[in-house]
């Protein structure tokens, strides 16, 4: 019995500390098994083909559904001819997804590659820890100089990526354009035309006249009391513009002067729901905001019945097309009050997790080489637009700007790219675009959207809340408060603008959010961002 029971806890043994190694990575940590390894005789560490005799990687990623499958579009089609690297793709669609990525973590039938991977951070977080992902940052620094060069150039992008544990463990998609960090409200220009109006407004007072008069007026001419002075799919696009006007850019936690603050439970949230709630009254705010889709706004905009509205081009809500759309002006930043500075929500101009390497790839030097192409120049344009000839082609002979040309008949731009030239359609892939490469269009309404832009919003721009990781124990202790806040604060938001809820109630309002832990949200974020905030 004794040497039975001496047998049993030597394999308990055993078997706890081969657990703890497969865990690891077989007992060293995941960085030393990446310094230690030698890349295979058939890599080239620089120039085209990356490896000298073709191979086959298994890749993972979302596919949008304007786009085809990837083993026919062009852009993997052209780095297989440039890299000797084919992929064999899992790629399901953007609907589920998430669910077979978690699937696919959970088993252990993992690709070599995500790519389009809609990694979480705290899938980077769990999986890094476990090796399933890879650290990159060893790989990049020998084998991805265009990566390392945007690093250098932007260290906030390095900062921002990089897990509480050092390990950078996924890729992003990163595009530092103002049209893409700064969202677009629109203002009918033929309506402005009508009533020769030439002024736009710079205050939510000046907007209210402008609303009252697109109601009231009959500016799309047919006699009808049918106008729609402003207009959204959700609540939230007319927060975007709407509550920056009152002093802060957001409703959750925000950062004001170092400090993390809980948005709702200032006195600006509740002069910007005040207004909103005057707009509502005197149905000048769209009751379809609350449960239009996006089909169905589209259709009151083909109808000539939409004033403002939100969208990344105006003829995607309008009609018509691009060359004519240019007579709708951009909203300028509005503000509240003489005394307050005009300031609109600016984005990070970053996707995270974009792309990683799990322990499954056999020459993880052969990917980050792979990736690295799509952070240059001509790398970010093959992946986002083709090669030339295929989506674009010179506007001039001195090769500086590119122009559009025309897609097959009865199908528009967006339809094209994706169904035929990449999967950068409605997925973050990883990438690198700069200002001037996504300046470097002739399109007029492209360079149009991008002055408006540059002139009446870039200016005032101001980031909402940098991109974090919250250690597991972190999202643990908040999870169920931030989930229970969200919800709350949505539901009453609806509430106090439609008047359902009266704002005599908002001293209920800020008891329940106090109620709900608030203090514990913004304790545990305070900590993150401080230690985002003191990186190296």
């Amino acid at each position: 019995m004794k040497k039975w029971l001496t047998f049993c806890l030597s394999c308990t043994i055993v078997g706890s500390m081969l657990l703890s190694a497969c865990s690891n990575g077989g007992g060293n940590k995941p960085e030393d098994a990446q310094e230690n390894r030698e890349p295979s005789g058939n890599f080239n560490e620089a120039g085209f083909p990356i490896v000298k005799e073709p191979i086959k990687v298994s890749m993972m990623g979302a596919r949008h559904p304007l786009v085809g499958e990837w083993k026919n579009l062009e852009f993997f089609k052209e780095m297989e001819q440039k890299t000797n690297i084919q992929f064999e793709f899992n790629t399901p669609p953007t609907a589920n997804y998430g669910e077979k990525k978690n699937l696919a973590f959970a088993s252990g039938e993992l690709p070599d590659v995500f790519f389009g991977g809609q990694l979480t951070a705290d899938d980077e977080v769990t999986y890094g820890k476990q090796g399933v992902l890879i650290p990159l940052e060893g790989l990049i620094e020998k084998y991805a100089p265009n990566i390392e060069k945007m690093f250098a150039e932007h260290p906030e992008i390095k900062k921002s990526i990089t897990a509480p544990d050092g390990h950078i463990y996924a890729l992003p998609s990163i595009n530092l354009s103002s049209i893409d960090k700064l969202s677009t409200t629109w203002i009918n220009g033929n309506w402005l035309k009508k009533l020769g109006i030439t002024e736009l407004p710079h205050t939510t007072d000046e907007f209210y006249e402008l609303l009252t008069a697109f109601k009231e007026k009959d500016p799309n001419g047919n006699g009808k009391p049918d106008e729609i002075p402003l207009t959204s799919i959700n609540l939230g696009d007319v927060r975007g513009f709407l509550l920056p006007a009152f002093g802060i850019v957001g409703r959750a936690h925000i950062v004001k002067d170092g400090k993390v603050i809980y948005g709702a439970v200032q006195p600006e949230y509740k002069e910007y729901v005040t207004f909103m709630n005057k707009l509502w009254k005197e149905k000048l705010l769209d009751p379809g905001t609350f449960s239009q889709t996006l089909e169905q706004k589209t259709a009151k905009g083909n109808a000539g019945q939409i004033g403002v509205f939100r969208d990344a081009l105006p003829y995607l809500t309008l009609g018509g097309d691009a060359e004519s759309s240019i007579i709708h002006p951009v909203l300028p930043a509005l503000t509240s009050s003489a005394d307050r500075k005009p300031i609109v929500p600016e984005g990070p101009g970053m996707t995270r997790g974009t792309f990683a390497i799990t322990n499954k790839s056999k020459d993880p030097e052969v990917l980050i080489r792979w990736v690295d192409y799509l952070y240059s120049p001509e790398g970010e344009i093959l992946v986002h637009y083709g090669k030339e000839g295929n989506l674009w082609e010179w506007a001039d002979s001195e090769k500086k700007l590119r122009k559009y040309r025309k897609p097959p008949e009865g199908m528009n731009l967006e339809e094209y790219r994706g169904g035929s030239i990449t999967p950068a359609v409605g997925v973050a892939i990883p990438m690198f675009t700069t200002n001037e490469v996504e300046a470097n269009w002739k399109d007029t309404m492209h360079q149009f959207r991008i002055k408006e832009v540059d002139e009446k919003l870039a200016p005032y721009g101001e980031p909402v809340f940098p991109y974090i990781y919250l250690l597991p124990e972190e999202r643990q202790q908040i999870q169920g408060i931030e989930t229970d806040l969200n919800t709350y604060v949505e539901s009453m938001e609806a509430k106090f603008v439609t008047g359902e809820t009266p704002l005599e109630k908002w001293d209920t309002f800020l008891k329940t959010i106090e109620d709900m832990r608030v203090d514990k949200l913004l304790e545990v974020y305070q900590t993150a961002y401080d230690r985002w905030a003191g990186a190296n």
